[in-house]
């Protein structure tokens, strides 16, 4: 067997999707567009570079850098994931998702070798400016760290933008709604892009040099830089996951148990929120000043996180009929009660994730307004996301599938929030920022929780999150009635 030969029988073991991808790529006018454009801006910044350097100036090798940096993210972050946008809605347009449904190809493969063309595309637009890069080392004002760390952070968040895009195109199969799900993906992108050119001028002048500028580290100057860019690329990472998982579940038959795999995912990405928190703890062994300010981040980002995923784990079907991919029976099944899927389970899944944020919330020791801020947290998550799905469940599950009980539990939230302003405002009739009534709006509450606190109206909080708690073991408690009736899958 030939070098050739051997190599095309290894690019058809990797994925045969991502061959037909790069095929068709390499033939399309976007990508032979891009890469033009990005040799021609490459050649123009290192001209430009070149002739600063023959007038004398130092560090000429900075401005090629800046130059070079801005286009790869422009490329990386907004041309790639706009032409992977329209992956799968081609496919569908042309009806040959179809056709790759019925073959061997299962749906992860298919969306990891969507994945892995756009990969294909990156690197090769990152090879053809790669001479560049190099100019602008040579040429000084930049380090080869730098370089180094800049290109591979870009890289891995063009990755996950490409993700993010494939999620967007799988979202529905209709063609008119998939046109609005791009123009508002456009108008989000237009809005990023304006808040990061304001960042990007504001750190400019910040006098933290080309890199700081650019948001990329100049070097490990300590154990923290280190666990900063580690922590950046697990998020980063364990999210890409996540949304190649989210992909391939709006790919795949209702019987198909695409539902495990997203819980063990969203658990190892909770999981590295946690670690990453932990790890920034300070030595001091967790002093209350320090700690603090800990506990706020732990709250927002894992709050979010566990917000998010309860609004989708809550108002699964109680009695779900995936019968596909499932792990073989054994003495370490109990393990995986929790990561099935079922709304009871899904219940269970995030009070036990609420427990753990509360235990490392407990050991980062921080001053009782601030734990008791977090376990506000948890209560206002168990209260809107539980108390609608009970009632749904309750009332009737046939009429209140998961896409239903969803929309019911984002009214519920809007339609509570709505009326404590309005109550606010009937209610005490002056421009105070907080009053009793917001504590039926968890935004306002949680952003004014000292207020809250000295008033006493924590209180009331609690009431919610105890109701919200009874709701969860609610639904685990009709999760369990269904299976004993005999309505199991």
């Amino acid at each position: 067997m030939t070098p050739a030969q051997r190599i095309d029988n290894w690019s058809d073991w990797l994925s045969p999707m991502v061959v037909k991808e790069v095929r068709q790529m390499v033939r399309g006018r976007e990508f032979n567009y891009s890469f033009a454009l990005s040799v021609l801006i490459g050649l123009v910044a290192a001209f430009f570079g070149g002739m600063e350097a023959l007038a004398g100036a130092v560090g000429a090798g900075a401005g090629i850098f800046v130059g070079l940096m801005t286009c790869l993210t422009l490329i990386g972050i907004a041309v790639v994931p706009v032409g992977t946008l329209n992956a799968l809605r081609v496919e569908r347009s042309e009806r040959t998702l179809d056709l790759i449904t019925v073959t061997a190809l299962s749906p992860r493969k298919i969306v990891i070798g969507k994945l892995l063309s756009q990969a294909v595309k990156l690197l090769t637009l990152f090879a053809g400016l790669a001479p560049f890069m190099a100019m602008s080392f040579l040429l000084g004002g930049i380090d080869f760290l730098t370089i180094i760390l800049s290109l591979t952070t870009l890289f891995i968040w063009s990755l996950w933008a490409c993700s993010a895009a494939l999620v967007l195109s799988s979202l529905t199969k209709s063609r008119g709604l998939s046109i609005a799900v791009s123009a508002v993906a456009a108008l989000v992108f237009l809005v990023i892009a304006g808040l990061g050119r304001s960042i990007y001028y504001a750190a400019l002048y910040s006098g933290y040099g080309v890199a700081g500028s650019l948001g990329f580290m100049t070097g490990f100057h300590g154990p923290e830089d280190g666990w900063r860019f580690a922590a950046m690329v697990a998020i980063c990472l364990t999210s890409m996951a996540n949304l190649i998982l989210l992909s391939e579940n709006r790919l795949s038959p209702p019987t198909f148990d695409s539902v495990t795999p997203l819980r063990i995912g969203f658990l190892a990405q909770f999981l590295v929120i946690l670690g990453m928190i932990v790890a920034s703890m300070p030595s001091a062994g967790g002093a209350a000043s320090g700690a603090a300010p800990l506990v706020t981040l732990l709250g927002v980002f894992a709050g979010l996180q566990l917000a998010a995923v309860a609004t989708f784990t809550v108002s699964e079907e109680l009695t779900p009929r995936h019968r596909g991919r499932s792990l073989k029976k054994s003495e370490w099944e109990w393990t995986m009660v929790l990561l099935r899927p079922g709304g009871g389970r899904g219940a269970a899944y995030v009070l036990v994730q609420m427990i753990l944020l509360l235990g490392v919330g407990k050991y980062l020791a921080p001053p009782d307004n601030d734990f008791n801020w977090l376990i506000a947290t948890c209560g206002y998550i168990c209260f809107f996301t539980g108390v609608p799905a009970l009632i749904a469940q309750g009332l009737s599950p046939k009429f209140f599938p998961p896409p239903y009980t969803r929309v019911a539990i984002l009214l519920f939230f809007s339609g509570l929030s709505l009326i404590a302003e309005i109550m606010h405002y009937a209610g005490t009739g002056s421009n105070e920022a907080i009053s009793v009534y917001h504590v039926l709006s968890p935004f306002r509450a949680l952003a004014n929780w000292n207020p809250v606190e000295n008033n006493h109206w924590d209180s009331y909080v609690f009431t919610l999150g105890f109701f919200g708690l009874l709701s969860y073991f609610g639904l685990v408690h009709l999760a369990r009635n269904y299976s004993r009736d005999g309505y199991k899958h």
